[in-house]
């Protein structure tokens, strides 16, 4: 996963470089800034791992808000 709008966006917000740290603390494979952000995207491995970030971010105090979405299978996968 890149962004090549997270280093713009960390310089104008760096609370979110704390936010991604948590994130990836909690069990996150990658987390990362969304579009220009200040939306942090995290990627799981799985439905404990989701819970575990989920409630990491929920207990920041930098984070206002935290949606959980389950793809419809199970990982994701590189198509070359």
């Amino acid at each position: 996963m890149h962004n090549d709008l997270q280093a713009a966006a960390l310089d104008l917000r760096p609370e979110l470089a704390e936010v991604i740290e948590v994130a990836e603390a909690a069990g996150a494979l990658r987390a990362i800034v969304s579009g220009s952000g200040p939306t942090i995207a995290a990627l799981v491995a799985d439905t404990g791992a989701a819970m575990r970030v989920s409630r990491a971010l929920s207990a920041c105090e930098l984070v206002a808000d935290t949606v959980r979405a389950d793809a419809p299978v199970a990982g994701a996968r590189a198509v070359g």
